[in-house]
Parts: structure tokens; sequence; C-alpha cells
């Protein structure tokens, strides 16, 4: 592609978007059919679900053009309960003993994201005053699903947002660089620099939602936008008995 051909094609971007690589997903009924067929020759028990995976724009460093691959929709295989029933019988084994340890790396996984979520949030916890019993199973799973997978979305997408909420936001909600970058940074840290101040939690959670409705790259974040918003909310109902015995 010429010089001209790229200023061209970049200009035409500007007000078309970047350019879509399509991608053929099967239709429900297909859909249907592929997942019967995983379950019926799956080495052991699994529930296939549909699952989509959406994709970050890209940039040619030489043409400045923009990419973005459509989302994909494909029938992943979870193991079901009888899948893990077996996972964990034949983990004793030595055929059997790698499935059972990649089965606790991702129970360590969530653990740690949570954890790890907590220490973002209370730069004065350690080893000594650590609240071990807020990563009990059954205390993450009550957790809002955003709220517990919050910790576990990698720095490269919290980074990516930061840039898009700087982007996009000037415009959309009439605000300074300055303005949207300060909030893109108290956002990227988990709103834990404002959780007792509850005018700006009120203000952010409202940017959010403009954000959410004019950003075209919703669909790569919004899971970091549903955790935030999430959050937002806990802090809001913090009692004062509760931040009291917290601090």
């Amino acid at each position: 592609m010429s010089e001209q051909q790229a200023l061209e094609t970049t200009e035409a971007q500007e007000e078309t978007g970047p350019v879509i690589i399509s991608v053929e997903n099967p239709s429900t009924e297909e859909m249907a059919a592929i997942i019967k067929n995983i379950k019926d020759n799956y080495d052991f028990s699994v529930t296939p679900k549909a699952t989509r995976f959406n994709f970050k724009r890209s940039k040619d460093k030489d043409t400045g053009i923009e990419t973005v691959r459509s989302a994909v929709e494909l029938p992943i295989p979870y193991p079901s309960m009888d899948g893990l029933l077996t996972i964990i019988s034949e983990g004793q084994t030595p055929e059997g003993k790698q499935a059972l340890d990649l089965l606790m790396e991702a129970i360590e996984s969530t653990v740690n994201a949570v954890a790890r979520d907590m220490l973002g949030e209370d730069v004065t916890l350690s080893a000594a005053n650590f609240p071990v019993e807020k990563l009990a199973w059954n205390v993450i799973a009550a957790m809002p699903k955003a709220q517990r997978r919050g910790g576990g979305i990698p720095k490269e997408t919290w980074d990516d947002f930061e840039k898009d909420y700087i982007e996009v936001m000037p415009t959309a909600a009439n605000k300074t660089i300055s303005q949207v970058s300060l909030a893109a940074k108290i956002l990227k840290g988990r709103l834990s620099s404002v959780k007792t101040n509850e005018v700006v939690l009120k203000m952010l959670t409202e940017q959010l939602a403009i954000y959410a409705e004019k950003t075209p790259n919703l669909e790569e974040y919004a899971e970091i936008v549903s955790f935030l918003i999430d959050k937002s909310e806990t802090f809001l109902n913090v009692s004062e008995e509760d931040l009291l015995a917290n601090l």
C-alpha cells in the first residue's frame, strides 16, 4: 500500500471506524450440533457452552490503519459436575495427576485474584493482619461476579481501559484532559483512594455510565465497567460500623 493510499484509508476510517475482520459464526442450530458432538466424544463429562470472545482494536504502526476482529463464538467444553468428580477421583493416579493439578491451579488463581484485589484496596495489609477468612471459598462465591473477577483482569486490560477512558471522556463529558486523566487513574486504582468519599464515588459512577454509552470499545472493557460499578455500590453501602471494624 502506498503512502497516499494509507493516508486516504486512515482519513476514511475517521468517519467509518476501523476495518472489520469478519468471521462466520455458527447459527443457533449449528452451534447446538457442534455442542452435541463435543458432549458425545469428549474424554470426560463436560458442559459445552457457547462463549463469545471479543477483541481489541489494533493499529498498524506503518500505515496507521486500525483493524478489529469481529467477535468469535466458540463451543467451550467446561467440565461438568460428573467431570469434576472424575478429575478428582482419578487425580490420585499418575495418569490423572496433571488434570487435578490444573484444577487446583484454577482454584488458586481465583483465590489469588481476590487476595490481590484486597491488597490493592488496603496498603496496610500484610501477613500479620490479613483477613484470611475473607478468602474462604463460600465467601468468594457469595461476592458479585464482577467484584470476584476484578482482581483477575490482566494489567494490560486495565492499562488499555485507562487510555480509552482518557480518549473518550473529554468530548463525551465535556471535561478537560487533566480531569479525565485523574478520574481514569482513580478508576484504574479500583476506587480504593476514594472509597470513603460518597460524593466522588457517585460522580465517578455517573461518569462511567457516560463512558459506557459513548465508547466504541465497550465490549472490550465491559467487565471492568461492571466491576467498578459493583465496587462503587459496595463502598457506598458500607456502614460506619463496618468501616470502623476494618480500620
